[in-house]
C-alpha cells in the first residue's frame, strides 16, 4: 500500500521543516556554554514532539481509512529488538508528548502515568531525560535527531499494512 490519502508528500515536507529546526538547534547547542540552562534541549523537545503529533495524525488517518483496526494496524512493520512495533512506539511517543503535562501535576500522578507509553519511549530512547529527542536519536541509529529517520518506518508500515489488507 503506498500513501492511500496522499498525505505522504505533506508530512515529508513538515518533516523537512521541522528537521531545518532542529538542525538550528543543534547548532546553537554546541555553541551554548550551557545548553540546558539556555532551554535548547527544551526547544529540540519540543519541535521533535510536533513533528511526532503529525506522525501520529497520519498513521491514524491511513489506519482509519485502510478499514483495519488501529490496534492491529500499529503492530505491524518493524519493531525495536524489544520487540516494541516502532509504529506503536511513535503512537506512544505523541502521546506522551501531548500528555506529560497533565502527569506533571504532582509527581504521584506522573509516577502512575501511562506506563505503556512510557515504556515505549523509555525502552527505546534508553533514558529518562529528554525522551522524545532520544527515541528519535535511537530511531536514526545515534546519527542525529532528525524526523525524516520516521520516514523508513512509516513506509515499511505502509508495506506491511497493504500486505494484511489484501491477505
Amino acid at each position: 500500500m503506498m500513501d492511500p490519502l496522499g498525505c505522504l508528500p505533506r508530512l515529508e515536507e513538515l518533516f523537512s521543516l521541522l528537521d531545518a529546526k532542529l538542525s538550528e538547534i543543534e547548532c546553537e547547542i554546541n555553541n551554548s556554554a550551557d545548553p540546558d540552562t539556555d532551554s535548547l534541549f527544551d526547544q529540540s523537545e519540543y519541535y521533535v514532539g510536533i513533528g511526532l503529533v503529525a506522525a501520529q495524525q497520519y498513521l491514524a488517518e491511513v489506519a482509519t481509512f485502510s478499514c483495519i483496526n488501529k490496534d492491529k494496524a500499529y503492530k505491524l512493520g518493524l519493531r525495536h529488538s524489544s520487540g516494541i512495533p516502532y509504529i506503536k512506539a511513535i503512537d506512544s511517543a505523541a502521546n506522551y508528548w501531548k500528555h506529560e503535562a497533565e502527569w506533571w501535576k504532582d509527581l504521584e500522578t506522573l509516577n502512575n502515568s501511562n506506563p505503556t507509553v512510557r515504556n515505549h519511549v523509555g525502552t527505546i530512547a534508553d533514558t529518562d531525560y529528554y525522551q522524545l529527542s532520544n527515541f528519535l536519536y535511537a530511531l536514526s541509529n545515534n546519527q542525529e535527531i532528525k524526523l525524516k529517520y520516521l520516514l523508513p518506518i512509516i513506509n515499511g508500515w505502509l508495506s506491511a499494512l497493504g500486505s494484511t489488507k489484501y491477505a
